[in-house]
């Protein structure tokens, strides 16, 4: 994105786009998504944010409709329950290479963010949930605990008029945008539900996997457990950003209509979070207040994968098999090769469908 968008084709500024991404960094929403959706926003204002979020989702949204369609035609068969046998102890694996990629960049060897993770963390394991309270108490503490004023010079001035080449967004023109999906689109629970997860995603969209599965599989029962980890694997190794697995977990429950519903659901906020939030942000991003509440969110958010991640695992990995596969994921993960995750993907299906092909006894 940055070649194309300001050395080739040169649409954005260098520093409109550094400025870009360290707002989709604060933000809640995936951050390629979210910064797509910026620069929509920076050169055509709210017509070209809200192009470049249709455009952005529809492709994987597409690819994702036609493996449901064939997974719910073809999802009692031996060898698709054999491929995402071996694609679950993959996903769980993923998923802590992602905690850990996390908690190293964000906890940056600060005690005070290592000891807000670990509380976030026990709690989580304790009440074997995510706690939306947890996140807003975290950010709250942060304003006072992570404060760190910045020096004169670096904060905004306060007559400051800076804005962005765009045309300032209305609220009124927001609350269509929201009121309109939820009165056309079907399933309006599914839709809230997602929108609100939305809300949740910081950095990659493996982030709110633990959150999901404990909404959708233990208290609504939307899926299975092992349908819920097939969801993952097909929003990992699909293009686009992984929370397209709403996508997946829409069709499987209402088929089209459902999935319409959990996708606008899940990206609605970030269109939201730019087309509000850029102007503010842009002007009081380095406030110290802002950033202390932004930072205690965030490392509550490693804690709390953190906790959810083995919740997760410990009710996925039944057997030695599970065990086997997620320990041989962890090692390429950490080794100096940097195996792609849609390849590890492929490889755990590979194995799942030999150890079924094997179990069944066939010739």
């Amino acid at each position: 994105m940055r070649r194309d968008l300001t050395d080739r084709y040169g649409w954005i500024s260098t520093e409109e786009y550094d400025e870009g991404l360290a707002i989709a960094t604060a933000c809640p929403g995936p951050l390629a998504y979210q910064l797509g959706v910026y620069c929509g926003y920076i050169t055509h204002g709210s017509l070209g944010a809200i192009g470049v979020a249709v455009a952005f989702a529809a492709a994987p949204f597409l690819i994702v409709i036609v493996v449901a369609a064939l997974y719910v035609q073809l999802g009692s068969t031996w060898q698709l329950r054999g491929i995402f046998y071996g694609v679950g102890p993959v996903v769980i694996a993923i998923i802590a290479r992602s905690c850990w990629d996390l908690g190293r960049k964000t906890l940056r060897q600060e005690s005070l963010a290592y000891a807000f993770a670990a509380i976030a963390c026990v709690i989580t394991i304790a009440v074997q949930q995510e706690l939306i309270a947890l996140f807003l108490i975290a950010g709250a503490l942060g304003i006072f605990l992570f404060n760190r004023p910045a020096p004169p010079s670096a904060e905004p001035r306060a007559g400051s008029t800076e804005a962005p080449r765009q045309t300032r967004v209305s609220f009124s023109v927001v609350v269509s945008i929201v009121s309109g999906a939820y009165q056309n689109v079907a399933l309006p629970k599914l839709f809230w539900f997602f929108f609100k997860t939305g809300l949740l995603v910081f950095g990659s969209g493996l982030v709110i996997v633990p959150f999901l599965k404990t909404y959708v599989v233990d208290q609504y029962h939307w899926l299975s457990n092992q349908a819920f980890l097939d969801a993952v694997a097909v929003g990992i190794i699909s293009p686009g950003p992984v929370v397209i697995t709403a996508t997946f977990v829409g069709y499987l429950n209402h088929r089209l209509p459902g999935a319409i519903a959990a996708t606008v659901g899940i990206f609605t906020p970030s269109l939201i979070f730019v087309m509000l939030g850029t102007p503010i942000l842009r002007r009081y991003r380095q406030n110290s207040r802002v950033q202390g509440f932004v930072r205690g969110v965030t490392v509550a958010v490693v804690g709390v994968l953190l906790g959810t991640s083995f919740l997760v695992a410990r009710s996925t990995i039944r057997d030695a098999l599970g065990v086997t596969i997620l320990i041989l994921a962890l090692v390429a993960l950490w080794s100096k090769w940097k195996v792609p995750e849609p390849a590890l993907v492929a490889v755990g299906a590979v194995i799942g469908l030999g150890a079924t092909f094997f179990a069944q006894g066939r010739p």
